[in-house]
């Protein structure tokens, strides 16, 4: 009786270990309490099929980004192609970007690759992060040290790594995530500000295209106010209550006027707690267009954006036929170079609305920069042509790739 029950015993303790280690691998590693996340919704496989009429083919972009973007875990920020002449050879750049690492993430979750998904997060982990548990935004190959970091870097990894730690992340992910929030935000879950820079003008100036006078001040840009994100990090008590709306408030009034519907660049705080938004980034009396469509973009996903404020966004792009970088406060027009890279938050804004019509044109705009040489490489890739070669960047032909296949909210 004694050596049966002995064997009983046994028996009993090793179910006992065995739960033991199951509970440790659901909490640890598999992290059986998950975030509750909300996304926005982005439309369907139509838009797949639009993009293809414009030999945009999210079906062979992944193939090409990864042999020629993908090197040592890591997305670079950009590839220059070999040229026609023999001297011209293809020029990686050996530089990643934190921002491009984020998207790749959310690529792998989005698409259950979740071996690639942890090797990832524990190599940016490894390389990227600081001892104070912030990130840095940029890492080289060659080992050139750089610690700098912005709030807009390190949002986007905070996005991505709370997606990650709701389908794959274990205790440290969690212990990182807290970290990072209480780096980015402050205790009553407003962004802390950070050193920016603007520009004055006079005027009086004829010249919209002036230079203007550059003064520097401390605050938090707009488009920085990721809603979605913010909501999320509240709903799983990351972030005190309230945060959201107040975030919400300050983005909401950050519109220049009904007369000119677009929004400020950043914001300040004076000693009197009174908020101060200024409203051009780069050029002289001008909005950032680029800042104010990543602004468009969070209200979108939010189901905040103003109706009004998308339609006159939607045809000042389709009247001026390409995306420009400054819409002038004094004249209401727009100017300056061509967005390129701004291609990307113009088509997601078009998902976000549910409109085709918008998307298609984004598209067409789009296509003259889509590589449809058969024997390229590169082939249904997004290049911008500098000096007669090719130059392929990470953040826009995954940001597309992304979009196009519905993958960007995860």
């Amino acid at each position: 009786m004694k050596k049966r029950a002995l064997v009983i015993i046994g028996i009993a303790a090793a179910a006992v270990a065995i739960l033991v280690l199951y509970l440790i691998y659901i909490n640890v590693f598999v992290n059986k309490h998950r975030f509750d996340l909300t996304h926005a919704v982005s439309g369907g496989s139509e838009y797949r099929s639009i993009a293809a009429e414009y030999s945009i083919m999210p079906s062979y972009m992944w193939s090409r980004i990864s042999n020629i973007l993908l090197e040592d875990e890591f997305i670079m920020s950009d590839h220059l192609l070999e040229g026609r002449l023999a001297y011209q050879d293809a020029e990686p750049s050996g530089k990643y970007l934190l921002k491009d690492q984020s998207l790749l993430l959310l690529k792998y979750i989005a698409s259950g690759e979740r071996s690639e998904a942890v090797r990832l997060v524990k190599r940016i982990n490894r390389d990227m992060r600081n001892g104070d548990g912030s990130y840095r935004g940029t890492f080289f190959k060659d080992g050139t040290e750089d610690k700098t970091y912005s709030n807009s870097d390190e949002l986007m990894f905070l996005k991505a790594y709370t997606e990650y730690y709701s389908a794959y992340g274990g205790s440290d992910d969690l212990d990182n995530i807290k970290a990072l929030i209480g780096i980015v935000f402050d205790a009553q879950g407003e962004i802390r500000p950070e050193h920016l820079q603007s520009v004055t003008y006079d005027s009086t100036e004829e010249n919209l295209e002036q230079e203007g006078s550059p003064f520097e001040f401390t605050g938090v840009k707009i488009s920085d106010i990721d809603l979605e994100l913010i909501s999320n990090l509240e709903k799983n008590s990351l972030l005190p209550a309230g945060s959201y709306d107040k975030a919400l408030k300050i983005v909401q009034d950050a519109l220049v006027s009904t007369e000119r519907p677009y929004y400020a660049y950043a914001y300040t705080v004076t000693d009197a707690g009174e908020i101060i938004y200024i409203y051009s980034g780069g050029g002289a009396g001008a909005v950032s267009v680029s800042e104010s469509l990543k602004t468009m973009v969070n209200l979108a996903g939010a189901g905040k954006l103003p109706d009004p404020v998308y339609h006159q966004f939607k045809a000042n792009l389709i009247n001026d036929g390409i995306l420009y970088e400054y819409y002038y406060l004094t004249t209401g027009v727009s100017g300056g170079v061509e967005l390129f890279g701004s291609y990307c938050d113009a088509l997601i804004l078009a998902r976000y609305k549910e409109d085709k019509d918008l998307y298609r044109t984004i598209c067409a705009m789009i296509a003259p920069r889509v590589a449809t040489n058969k024997q390229s490489k590169a082939l249904y890739l997004i290049f911008r042509d500098e000096n007669n070669r090719f130059r392929f960047y990470g953040e826009e032909n995954l940001k597309i790739f992304l979009i196009i296949n519905g993958m960007f909210s995860v």
